[in-house]
């Protein structure tokens, strides 16, 4: 038998971020050589803020546990809260493995990362260096942000080692992002300031630099040079391409996996460094051939645009099906017989068991059950439950098959409350594997809450008939419930030809019972006679409390069963007195009764029929006052 890849854990937030995508994907071909397999957790948590700390992304820290992990890699750029890194060094504890710690330093850990500082300090100095430049301003990221701060301790840095004067004034923050940076970049012209070149902390930056420079009027590079940092891809798509600084994420892959299998006990605390690679094009007028845009990479970009947008289509349209379900159970049918997923990847949706549970009987006791499952170019739906040490039934199987090198793993939740979590395995990663994932289980969220709040709506609607159709005393049908029963039963076709009998029923000395003994004994008695009407009428009837001592019966026969007042009084005795509660009362439970039928057909007057019984119930009742004088 073939001896079982070895599993890392990778576990970091917007995985789906280019840079994040690059690593991992350099980190699967580095990985699948030496024999492991990745496992990368995508924390949705990358700002601070209070949450339940129980159920929310401590959950996907709860599912590595019970793998058997021999490292974790973690990185922390953008995981930004404490409680999750602590975490995370206890899970290392108490597996006893290394924990590796990427772009933020950990004591006693083994710690990696980019040299951002002299990366950044590199392309400063180009523009000073190559290209004359004196008047340089910068935009940085968040104001407070570590690698924001870096990056301008490195710009002025290289200003004072070339004797090049500070100005407050040509330093701003963009956020790391296009419109702040776009905010700035109309600043810096406004000020009036003669400006030689803009360096950005990163490219997304110094696209939109770039882009509204042109907007103004300006010339990238002629007029002013424009930077960025980070070398994502689409700082190359650009027009102008965006001379940047790229991590050599090979690089750092390399070293990752050569620190995992040289690891010893006692290398828990130590230090490495990666250096960036100068990517000089367009933007600063230094264009070379291995950067310009090649025909596999508009290819790339093709296909990455035809995919995004049947993405968006096909994960809508779930979404509209999603908005009027009513169960989970039709939710998975939906995915698995409607959405044409990726065939070419492995999927897995495990749910709480208990989501499921009032849509199943006998669901038993496991924690989680599949949702859905595509493998293979199989799909199926809902299947066993199964444990969470099991993670993924038939775990052994994927990770030791040739379908994924990588498995990237996310949680399924909307806000603080969590369903599940979705598997997706892939070969051969991109950026756009990454981000169909994500996008998937966004939806899939949410498609999952709308349907557990639709389903818990119709729950309450139901609840809320039952509420407006039945007694609240008794729990038999109100009068709206009784009529819109009996309108049901005589307009039905299946019932024609057959015989209806309606009776009327009043209790007897209900207020008596209340004044002598309590209204609590008299809330007894009217429960007593609702429960021995029920019980007359259960097998072919229906009943009803009216209000106040007043009950209703009809009962559905072959013929006419013409039972006189005295024989239906007789078999409610009898059922009243079956009860010891009412035997041993000091009072008489009995009723006043009056009945009339018909045969059932398009032309039956049920409200006649209703009059009827009436009439001959107080006929009963007063002829049984003057027999008691």
């Amino acid at each position: 038998m073939e001896e079982s890849k070895k599993l890392i854990a990778f576990m970091g937030g917007m995985l789906d971020q280019e840079k994040n995508s690059n690593f991992i994907r350099e980190l699967e071909k580095e990985s699948n050589r030496q024999g492991y397999f990745i496992i990368a957790f995508s924390f949705s948590e990358t700002t601070v803020w209070d949450q339940d700390r129980d159920n929310c992304e401590l959950k996907l820290i709860d599912l590595c546990s019970h793998l058997d992990i021999k490292v974790i890699i973690v990185q922390l750029e953008f995981i930004k809260n404490d409680y999750l890194v602590v975490a995370i060094e206890k899970l290392g504890q108490r597996k006893g493995i290394p924990v590796i710690v990427m772009e933020k330093y950990l004591p006693g850990r083994i710690n990696i990362s980019m040299r951002y500082s002299e990366g950044f300090k590199s392309i400063v100095r180009h523009v000073i260096d190559v290209h004359g430049c004196r008047n340089i301003n910068m935009i940085a990221g968040p104001q407070g942000d570590h690698f924001s701060e870096d990056r301008i301790k490195a710009y002025k840095e290289v200003l004072a080692e070339k004797n090049i004067p500070f100005e407050e004034g040509r330093l701003l923050y963009g956020d790391f992002w296009d419109r702040p940076a776009r905010e700035a970049t109309r600043r810096f012209i406004e000020s009036g300031d003669k400006i030689d070149a803009i360096v950005c902390a990163n490219d997304a930056m110094a696209i939109a630099c770039a882009d509204e420079l042109r907007a103004l009027g300006y010339r990238v590079p002629e007029d002013i040079i424009v930077t960025g940092f980070d070398g994502i891809k689409s700082g190359l798509f650009n027009v102008p391409s965006i001379s940047t600084v790229a991590p050599d994420y090979e690089s750092e892959a390399k070293k990752v996996i050569s620190l995992i299998k040289d690891h010893k006990d006692s290398d828990n605390a130590t230090s490495h460094d990666v250096d960036f690679k100068l990517k000089l094009r367009n933007s600063c007028g230094c264009s070379r051939a291995e950067d310009i845009l090649s025909l596999e990479d508009i290819n790339v970009l093709s296909n990455s645009y035809a995919d995004v947008n049947w993405a968006v289509n096909s994960i809508n349209n779930l979404m509209a099906e999603a908005a009027v379900l009513e169960t989970l159970c039709d939710l998975s049918k939906t995915i698995t017989t409607t959405l044409w997923l990726w065939k070419r990847q492995f999927q897995f949706v495990g749910v709480f068991s208990d989501l499921l549970t009032p849509e199943i009987e006998g669901i038993g006791n496991h924690r989680y059950i599949t949702m859905f499952r595509s493998e293979k170019g199989e799909r199926s739906g809902i299947g066993t439950s199964y444990d969470e040490a099991e993670f993924i039934p038939g775990f052994e199987d994927i990770i030791n098959s040739a379908e994924a090198n990588l498995l990237l793993v996310r949680l399924l939740h909307a806000g603080n409350q969590v369903f599940g979590y979705l598997c997706y395995g892939i070969k051969d990663t991109t950026n756009r594997d990454i981000r169909r994932c994500e996008e998937f289980g966004m939806f899939l969220s949410s498609s999952i809450n709308a349907v557990i709040a639709n389903r818990n709506l119709a729950r309450m609607r139901h609840e809320i008939e039952q509420v407006s159709v039945l007694d609240y005393l008794t729990g038999i049908y109100n009068r709206r419930g009784f009529m819109a029963e009996l309108k049901k039963i005589v307009e039905s076709t299946n019932n024609y030809g057959k015989y209806l009998t309606i009776f009327s029923i009043d209790m007897d000395r209900l207020k008596y019972i209340n004044d002598m003994f309590g209204h609590a004994q008299g809330d007894f008695a009217i429960k007593s006679m609702a429960e021995a009407i029920k019980h007359f009428s259960s097998r072919n009837g229906i009943c009803a409390r009216y209000g106040g001592d007043e009950f209703a019966c009809a009962i559905i026969t072959d013929t006419d069963v013409n039972l006189s007042a005295e024989t239906v009084r007789s078999r409610l005795d009898v059922s009243l007195m079956a009860k010891e509660s009412v035997a041993e009362k000091e009072y008489k439970i009995a009723a006043s009764i009056g009945s009339a039928g018909g045969v059932i057909n398009n032309t039956i007057d049920v409200q006649s029929l209703m009059d009827i019984a009436d009439e001959k119930m107080y006929a009963d009742k007063n002829e049984r006052k003057q027999a008691r004088k």
